[in-house]
């Protein structure tokens, strides 16, 4: 990290904090925009003005201005090609960088800001307010969790939890500009209030994420402001210190001088002990990942929300051969060679119907009208969700197979794609996994596989097969 000014005789701070679109002074602290910072993972501690956060990209879509990227390379709203950075490609970067910094442990804090929209970014469709911030399972940071709003005040309800003291700072300049829906899905569960507004709605709070914290605080009336920046930074400073486990503030030039009996060796000791975690932590990561690729294609026939299923059915398309891609416009993508087939996936308690179509029609227009080529489509259907596979009847509502006869697209049940995927798993042949992959690339309706994966055949039609 590289400090910004302070005495030259301090070591540089434990925890390293990187602070975008929200300028607090230190030598704690890197300054930085979203386009201009380093790789945000490296950082112990994230901060994000959310509201000058979106105000910086809506000034890129607009070309207001020179923006660049730490390496000095020119951001433009377009594709990223020698010399410049395309605006959608970073912007998903550095969502990405995010969910990293979190799985490993950082702490994430957010000036909130009212939920917004901004358009016209090339390949990054729906950008909203906190697009680069993942949530708590079964949470959404979408208008139904963040609400817009502006009051002055905010009420300490949570004494100990670490971030008080740097409220406290601006205390008497607050003026929040978000609060949250405690109806929220999964609110209750997993949040943690320890600020309410003076009408008692929460506009501090913390979230368990991944495996760090997302902690959200209400704003100063006067953002930037010179006023409390200084209090402000040195509170915060001590609560990132104080939530990695370490004592706040920084450690003057002269302690390590200050001899102690035996603490080198353990300090070697300690050195080695983390280099052998390191290389532990190297293989259960990779353990870890083969659990949850394997999981992943158990998942599909219980999946409940569109996008658990998504995530599953994409899993068990890589493993009968696909490989995945995603258009300029972010949508999800199988390729198979040259041939590319958009993918909409749609659970259901019930059996599936034309919700999924419509989607799946937007996606394939928008490809007829702006490339002028006949796309192909599939939709993964998990009906009845809650029911055994084995004992589900009327997965597909008759209404989305006739439209997908009639508009030419293939409709395949999320356990037959789980049957499949578990048949690549258990050693079929090349040749049966490719003509899996060709039917739902040719099929206009439901795919039927029956005949290529035994699991999937019927019981008089496997006795037939057998008597024959």
């Amino acid at each position: 990290m590289q400090p910004h000014g302070g005495a030259p005789d301090l070591e540089e701070a434990r925890v390293r904090v990187l602070s975008v679109s929200y300028r607090i002074p230190g030598m704690q602290f890197d300054n930085h925009t979203l386009f201009n910072a380093p790789t945000l993972f490296d950082y112990d501690t994230i901060v994000f003005g959310a509201g000058a956060v979106m105000d910086s990209i809506r000034a890129a879509v607009r070309a207001e201005g020179e923006f660049l990227t730490h390496a000095d390379l020119p951001v433009v709203n377009g594709a990223t090609i020698d010399g410049v950075a395309g605006l959608g490609a970073l912007l998903q970067r550095r969502r990405d960088e995010v969910q990293r910094a979190l799985e490993r442990g950082a702490t994430v804090v957010v000036y909130a800001a009212a939920p917004s929209l901004v358009t016209g970014v090339s390949g990054f469709t729906g950008l909203d307010t906190y697009f680069y911030l993942p949530a708590p399972e079964g949470m959404a940071w979408d208008a139904s969790t963040i609400v817009g709003g502006e009051g002055p005040g905010a009420a300490i309800v949570d004494h100990d939890h670490p971030f008080v003291p740097v409220l406290e700072t601006y205390a008497h300049d607050v003026l929040y500009r978000a609060y949250f829906n405690e109806r929220a899905p999964g609110f209750a569960r997993h949040a943690k209030v320890f600020l309410r507004s003076t009408g008692g709605a929460p506009v501090g709070v913390e979230f368990p994420v991944l495996g760090g914290r997302v902690i959200f605080m209400p704003t100063p009336r006067r953002i930037g402001d010179d006023t409390f920046a200084s209090d402000e930074g040195s509170a915060l400073a001590a609560a990132a210190e104080e939530i990695a486990g370490g004592a706040s503030g920084t450690r003057p030039y002269w302690v390590n001088d200050l001899a102690v009996p035996g603490l080198a060796e353990r300090e070697d000791a300690a050195t080695r002990a983390r280099e052998a975690l390191a290389t532990a932590q190297d293989a259960l990561d990779a353990a870890t990942g083969e659990v949850e690729a394997r999981a992943a294609v158990r998942d599909i026939v219980w999946a409940s929300s569109d996008r658990a299923l998504l995530e599953s059915a994409l899993s068990c398309a890589e493993a009968i051969g696909f490989e995945r891609g995603r258009t300029p416009e972010g949508d999800p993508v199988l390729l198979d060679g040259d041939a590319r087939l958009f993918i909409v996936a749609a659970a259901s308690p019930e059996a599936v119907g034309m919700s999924a179509h419509y989607r799946l029609r937007q996606r394939l227009d928008r490809v007829i009208e702006e490339r002028a080529i006949v796309p192909r489509g599939l939709v993964v259907a998990n009906g009845r969700s809650a029911t055994p596979p084995a004992d589900r009847e009327r997965e597909i509502e008759d209404s989305l197979r006739v439209a997908a006869e009639a508009t030419r697209y293939a409709v395949l049940p999320a356990r037959a794609l789980f049957a499949a995927a578990v048949a690549a798993l258990d050693g079929a042949s090349p040749d049966t996994l490719a003509e899996v992959r060709q039917r739902l690339l040719a099929t206009d309706g439901i795919v039927a596989l029956g005949d290529l994966i035994p699991s999937l055949r019927e019981p008089d039609a496997e006795a037939a097969a057998t008597n024959g």
